[in-house]
């Protein structure tokens, strides 16, 4: 039942056949089982670039990801991309994530940067910090370019930092405030790949931290996501 429902209100978009071909094997890809332990997953940190904060109608403007795998980054396996846009997005925008006119309409052609991502992704967790922004905008491109729906499932770091450490009472806080607290600078700020690699290492922190509180799997970090999610006014599941 679940199933045909799936296919009934899946957006149907026309690909060629070696995008569609992309697009099945990525389908075909297991889920990873949450009761792996933290000390052999696999994680995707992922951060986005947009052209504004309007999650209907903003558009996608660049990704970028990272791999955090038994607990330590892994140096040099990474992606970025900016997508190519027609449109350029507004001048008060770009001063923000520096991508330019010339950059947007030289960028990647979009159903290229999507599937790229999908296949770094594969199935894996994603982790991102106020992961619902992320999640929504990159879903929203996946089903209106390629036709798919975003399945990996998400941990939000902007919940999971303060059930893991209450004692910085920054409950409510952003991503720099986090830096701050564990002493960490990200050199730049505002690049998708740059603000994926800063919320590594957070994540990092958090998973040295949730291994001392013998919270050792993947199921576990998302537990600990959602209950704090509870306690937040106006909070969800936060993407994990």
């Amino acid at each position: 039942m679940m199933n045909w429902l799936a296919r009934l209100f899946r957006p149907s978009v026309e690909l060629a056949p070696e995008l569609a071909q992309r697009v099945r094997a990525w389908r075909e890809r297991p889920p990873v089982e949450g009761r792996i332990p933290l000390s052999q997953a696999r994680f995707i940190v992922v951060d986005v670039e947009t052209s504004g904060l309007d999650m209907r109608k903003d558009r996608l403007l660049s990704i970028g990801a990272c791999v955090v795998e038994a607990m330590r980054l892994r140096a040099g396996e990474s992606y970025a991309t900016i997508l190519q846009r027609d449109e350029t997005s507004a001048r008060a925008n770009i001063l923000i994530h520096g991508i330019g006119p010339q950059a947007q309409a030289a960028g990647e052609a979009p159903e290229e940067s999507l599937l790229g991502f999908l296949e770094f992704a594969g199935r894996l967790p994603l982790v991102a910090f106020h992961a619902g922004f992320d999640q929504t905008m990159l879903d929203r491109a996946l089903r209106e370019t390629l036709g798919v729906r975003l399945i990996n499932p998400w941990l939000d770091l902007a919940y999971l930092a303060p059930a893991l450490f209450p004692e910085a009472r920054l409950s409510q806080a952003g991503l720099d405030d986090w830096l701050g607290y564990f002493g960490l600078r990200a050199h730049t700020r505002h690049r998708a790949a740059d603000d994926a690699f800063a919320t590594a290492e957070i994540f990092l922190v958090l998973l040295a931290r949730a291994r001392a509180r013998s919270l050792t799997t993947v199921n576990a970090l998302h537990a600990a996501c959602e209950q704090q999610a509870r306690l937040v006014p106006g909070g969800g599941a936060g993407g994990a």
